[in-house]
């Protein structure tokens, strides 16, 4: 038998944490199933750092969702507990603080709104006061090195802000803010310098440490030093365990075994030890034998008693690991939580300059355009034509330049969106009502602004009467415009997609909106999408709201004229529905898009993971 060296031991009354045995997963593929895991087994205590590690495919990021809950799709055997305890999954999502390998954040807000915005959302506000949320961001600032640049902006490619190496703290702060009893990391040192990765995984055992918290990660191929930083390493090759135990007697277990270190650096050694060399059909099988050769022996090795336990500069006392089975705070009110997002996108519309300048400028250039284009309208057979072509292009103008950008804005932080979502942070209700009503003030001031001066200019109708209806029909037509971009954001994905899409759509509701086209001469096959159009009912409002109770002159010359208001309405079949119902359906089609929305999001967004 392999005889190593022991470390301390944990307590006696000290249990594991997280502990998994026998898991297999298995993938569809073309040609049968794949089985991407082999009866993995172990399991980790709190305190440590434990690094999973392999080659490309060798199930580091499988083995981690699995874990964490998260795999979808393929079949899983085997047993996982949670404190001895199978997992509950809504308990065990919101005890588990998981860290994707992208940072998904809001680029324009910053550190300490990130992190404050996460304990106003994730901690209850029965148990911590606004005081204690605040205290508890700033001492994440200091464990994590972030005082200094708590007041930048994330940032992205377009936004000047943060490091990757910060960034990719504020990610784990976000987590960290509700003292959860498993960190797991996936890929932390992506796409980041030696010293930022170095940083990361030292940070990440002092919060161990000092949170009595286990951390767990993949990670590729770390530098001697962060290898160092590890208590425990699970090594693993073609889905199959090779080694799990203390970091700092791995190399000597292989050279135990009859690999002896080739490479000044362990994590190097690791990854040239099972990874399969693909260079020729003999150095395959021999590379596959050896991995093969490993895993066995690891598995006589393990069950021949012998425990690698890790290495602990910190001992965890058992009423310590205990304090991890206590239900997570209940959610906050339907209400603060509201405010809290209201606050937060409030603040994201506002910097979205290009978003908010660009509405601004545009109403305000709309305005004089169609104003002067149509200036002072008189009362002859002219002007039928004008305040016709004045109308409908304000009911264009309601939505084209409304639901593109929209639509963009949201699906820009929907990623955000999901990765919340899927640690159960907030209700989706109340992400509707927050995102709605920051968008409102933006779209509906230059909107009013438009309307009013176009209204003037043009010289419709001046009774207040009639002003203030046009208004009301402008307004719930926002409505369902924003309603509109929610919704074709939840049906496409992508963003080039749904820029393509949507102005499609809304250019076939135009042909049937009652201009370009009769509305009651249109095709019965094609007649019944004016009563779901949103753009038939605006445009159909404000003609009869115009046009009734004017009086027109007609020459002599003429043959034919118009002689009121009422024969052009009747002329242009917009008579069937009445101002107020196209006021009224016009709102409700503008709740059934957020319905819809809503429904595709609980959809998207719905647990399809496999837990055992």
């Amino acid at each position: 038998m392999i005889c190593l060296d022991a470390a301390p031991a944990q307590p006696q009354n000290a249990q594991p944490i997280l502990s998994w045995n026998n898991l297999n997963y298995d993938v569809k593929v073309k040609d049968g199933t794949r089985r991407i895991l082999h009866d993995i087994s172990g399991s980790i205590y709190p305190g440590e750092l434990v690094a999973i590690m392999g080659a490309s495919g060798a199930g580091k990021t499988t083995l981690l969702s699995i874990l964490s809950g998260r795999v979808k799709g393929g079949r899983l055997e085997g047993e996982i507990k949670f404190q001895g305890a199978k997992r509950n999954p809504h308990t065990f999502k919101r005890l588990l603080a998981y860290v994707e390998q992208e940072d998904l954040m809001y680029p324009s807000l910053t550190v300490e709104e990130t992190l404050m915005a996460s304990a106003q959302l994730r901690l209850s506000n029965g148990k911590y006061s606004l005081d204690d949320k605040k205290e508890r961001v700033n001492t994440l600032l200091r464990q994590l090195r972030l005082s200094q640049v708590k007041d930048t902006l994330i940032g992205d490619h377009e936004i000047r802000g943060v490091s990757g190496g910060e960034r990719k703290r504020v990610s784990i702060g976000a987590e960290l803010v509700t003292d959860p009893a498993i960190l797991m990391l996936d890929e932390p040192s992506s796409g980041l310098d030696s010293s930022s990765a170095e940083m990361v995984v030292t940070l990440a055992k002092e919060m161990s440490r000092k949170r009595n918290l286990c951390t767990l990660m993949t990670i590729h191929q770390p530098s001697t030093e962060m290898v160092a930083q590890f208590d425990k390493l699970i090594l693993l090759a073609q889905g199959k365990l090779v080694y799990m135990g203390p970091a700092n007697q791995a190399v000597r277990y292989f050279d135990s075994l009859g690999y002896p270190s080739t490479n000044s650096n362990p994590a190097n050694f690791f990854i040239d030890l099972m990874t399969i060399d693909f260079s020729s059909t003999e150095a395959i099988q021999k590379s596959e034998e050896r991995v093969q050769s490993l895993a066995d022996s690891f598995v006589k090795f393990r069950d021949g008693g012998t425990k690698l336990l890790p290495e602990s500069d910190k001992e965890v006392s058992g009423d310590s690991a205990n304090m991890v089975l206590m239900e997570p705070p209940p959610m906050n009110s339907w209400l603060s939580e509201m405010l809290v997002l209201l606050k937060r996108d409030w603040a994201i519309t506002m910097r979205s300059r290009s978003f908010v300048w660009g509405l601004a400028t545009q109403c305000l250039m709309l305005m004089l355009f169609v104003g002067f284009a149509f200036f002072q309208l008189k009362k002859d057979q002219a002007s039928i034509q004008n305040r016709v072509g004045t109308l409908f292009f304000i009911t264009l103008m309601d939505v084209y330049p409304v639901v593109i950008p929209v639509m963009v804005v949201i699906m820009v932080g929907r990623d955000v969106l999901f990765r919340e979502r899927s640690s159960g942070m907030y209700r989706m209700t109340t992400y509707f009502f927050a995102r709605t009503l920051s968008l409102i003030p933006v779209i509906f001031v230059p909107y009013t602004v438009m309307y009013t001066g176009v209204y003037l200019i043009a010289h419709m109708q001046y009774h207040a009467g009639k002003y203030f209806i046009t208004f009301a029909i402008n307004i719930v037509t926002l409505f369902c415009s924003i309603g509109f971009a929610f919704m074709m954001s939840m049906v496409v994905r992508r963003i080039d997609i749904a820029t393509t899409i949507a102005p499609v759509a809304l250019a076939c509701l135009m042909l049937l909106a009652g201009n370009l086209a009769n509305a009651k001469t249109v095709t019965p096959v094609l007649r019944w999408i004016k009563y779901v159009c949103t753009i038939f009912y605006t445009y159909s409002g404000l003609m009869q709201n115009e046009f009734y109770g004017l009086e027109f002159t007609c020459e002599s010359s003429r043959t034919s004229c118009y002689k009121n208001g009422a024969e052009v309405i009747a002329a242009y079949g917009l008579d069937a529905v009445p101002i107020w119902a196209t006021i009224v359906i016009n709102l409700a089609l503008g709740i059934g898009f957020y319905i819809i929305a809503y429904c595709l999001l609980r959809w998207a967004t719905k647990p399809r993971f496999l837990w055992i």
